[in-house]
């Protein structure tokens, strides 16, 4: 898995490619709350290259989400992959994100 951060004022910016899984997905929570300061309202995920998403990496989606809902701020999905958009419908976790 490899990630790519970016912040513009309270938008902290994500890019992960690769694969969200059991064995990842713990670098990648400890990734982002390195660069979730108190100042981040928003989190974008860039799901372009992101090949394949568990358990474990929806778990992460929703800790972020937990982090960003009581700040008035969202977690917002893009450029979600066929495979990745199906996940988020069957679990029904697709409703809890603002995807573009």
């Amino acid at each position: 898995m490899e990630l790519n951060f970016g912040k513009e004022g309270i938008l902290l910016s994500i890019t992960v490619k690769g694969r969200l899984d059991t064995i990842t997905s713990a670098d990648f929570m400890n990734a982002v709350l390195e660069n979730l300061g108190d100042d981040v309202v928003n989190v974008a995920i860039d799901c372009s290259e992101l090949t394949y998403i568990s358990s474990s990496g929806l778990r992460v989606f929703m800790t972020i989400y937990k982090k960003t809902a009581p700040r008035g701020g969202k977690l917002i999905l893009k450029n979600l992959t066929p495979q990745v958009g199906e996940v988020l419908n069957i679990t029904g976790m697709a409703n809890l994100f603002a995807i573009e």
